[in-house]
């Protein structure tokens, strides 16, 4: 695919995406609230990888790609797996007190942990343990000024590491999509997404059967 085809279909991926499950959720508690929110700022976040991208920021784009994982992760660990202290923490008023409070939560591999043992979240458990075991170490090294961004900008960026990038960010996108579909408590909602599987897989990763 031509490099502007890509960022054009994501775009729009990511545009029919937000359309489809603008919906409110189905009751207003801290826990489906904080839910619901971190699920949109995963979602920005695609966006934002999509943008910096097209601008030829890639370190960037690999930055903000870890905020969107861990973003996605902490919105269905906190469905499924935080306790009312916890989901109270994240209610906490935006202060000295607040911040040191929420500093204090669950790391990515205890979520994860955590969401191993939840039987209904084992498909969003399976991606999200895949996305961290083969990306994790190289995204670490972009988000802390490591090896991986020194030697991209020495050397370049590969037009496929690129595309690739975006890829699995469009796929993240999706499952956070499909997290929200069960926020908002509509029956079969998700079912609406299916279609995007076809409709997109030019700017998703490649299907792996099995």
């Amino acid at each position: 695919m031509i490099e502007h085809e890509l960022f054009q279909r994501s775009e729009l991926f990511l545009q029919n995406l937000i359309q489809t499950i603008d919906k409110p959720l189905y009751e207003t508690s801290s826990r489906l609230c904080a839910s619901g929110n971190f699920t949109q700022i995963s979602i920005e976040h695609s966006c934002a990888v999509r943008a910096l991208s097209e601008t030829r920021m890639s370190t960037s784009a690999f930055v903000v790609m870890r905020a969107q994982f861990e973003a996605l992760l902490r919105a269905i660990w906190l469905l499924h797996c935080a306790n009312d202290h916890q989901v109270q923490r994240l209610s906490a008023p935006l202060d000295p007190d607040g911040e040191q409070l929420a500093k204090n939560l669950a790391q990515p591999q205890e979520m994860l942990d955590a969401l191993s043992k939840v039987p209904v979240a084992k498909v969003p458990f399976d991606a999200l343990t895949e996305f961290k075991g083969s990306s994790w170490k190289a995204l670490n090294s972009f988000t802390h000024a490591g090896l991986h961004p020194l030697k991209r900008l020495v050397e370049g960026y590969p037009l496929e590491l690129i595309f690739a990038n975006i890829r699995m960010s469009n796929a993240l996108a999706l499952m956070a999509g499909m997290h929200f579909c069960t926020l908002t408590g509509i029956r079969d909602m998700q079912k609406q997404l299916l279609p995007f599987y076809d409709r997109y897989k030019d700017c998703l990763p490649p299907h792996r059967p099995g």
